[in-house]
């Protein structure tokens, strides 16, 4: 959301020079914000500057000759356009109205029915959202990130445990595609029927599991020991997100450090029998 003291930059598209002068003027007694106001009348012009993110909102007319805003609201989502566009019509008209909120308008005002008022809150309402939307993808695009590139497998499940997205560490670990893992859920990854059976009744009456330590088969028939964790989503309700530590290699370690021991304490006992 910009401060008060920061300079908004703000384009009019529209192809009649008048109406461009009363738009401008009622925004001229907006004191909320020191607005910066340009106008463009050509179509090819105006997608040039929203592709160069040229300024911080843009107030575009339905008609625009041969081309309407509905055209450039398009090309806003082709080029994938995040400052907001507030559409111009001449009169109401509901059908254009829903299509442009469809399309990705932020906002759409009826010219004959403009005052500086109206502005002033479509101005402060499309920036706030603006500004909410851009954190949002911020967001997504930083978990999607840690979510891709865990090397530890993350999965997305039903309450049943159906897997319904998982990172590539998952594919990795057990050998399924993540089309193939779609259909299939947890309990039919893990190898012993009874530890199925203790997640199971965990997750009924607790609704979330920690650390289990379970074998899972991979579709290679390889068992793999891990410690599986699933907990509830926050914002989804009804979708659990997991995760799988493989512990493969550390639980051979520690059975072959378990043999070496036994080997040891064997040799010291026959020793001891030879001596006696």
């Amino acid at each position: 959301m910009a401060s008060n003291d920061e300079v908004i930059k703000v384009l009019i598209i529209d192809d009649d020079e008048d109406d461009f002068f009363i738009t401008s003027d009622y925004m001229k007694g907006i004191e909320e914000y020191k607005l910066k106001i340009d106008w463009s009348y050509k179509f090819a012009e105006a997608v040039q500057l929203l592709q160069n993110k040229s300024y911080d909102i843009y107030f575009v007319d339905y008609r625009l000759g041969a081309k309407t805003g509905l055209d450039f609201l398009r090309e806003a989502v082709r080029i994938g356009a995040e400052e907001p566009i507030v559409l111009l019509t001449g009169k109401g008209n509901k059908t254009v109205d829903v299509e442009a909120m469809q399309m990705g308008a932020t906002d759409y005002l009826i010219k004959t029915e403009l005052t500086t008022e109206k502005l002033e809150r479509c101005i402060r309402y499309s920036l706030e959202r603006t500004s909410y939307l851009k954190a949002l993808r911020a967001n997504e695009l930083k978990y999607r990130s840690i979510f891709e590139l865990s090397k530890d497998a993350v999965f997305i499940a039903d309450r049943s445990l159906q897997v319904l997205d998982c990172n590539p560490a998952t594919s990795t670990l057990l050998g399924y595609t993540k089309d193939e893992l779609t259909k299939l859920s947890m309990y039919d990854l893990i190898s012993d029927e009874n530890d199925a059976t203790v997640l199971r009744s965990q997750m009924e009456t607790e609704g979330q599991v920690a650390d289990m330590e379970v074998e899972i088969q991979t579709k290679d028939n390889d068992k793999r020991s891990c410690v599986l964790s699933v907990t509830a989503t926050v914002d989804q309700e009804n979708q659990f997100q997991g995760l799988i530590h493989d512990i493969t290699n550390l639980r051979r370690a520690e059975k072959a450090n378990l043999m070496v021991e036994k080997l040891g304490a064997t040799g010291r006992l026959v020793r001891t029998f030879g001596h006696e």
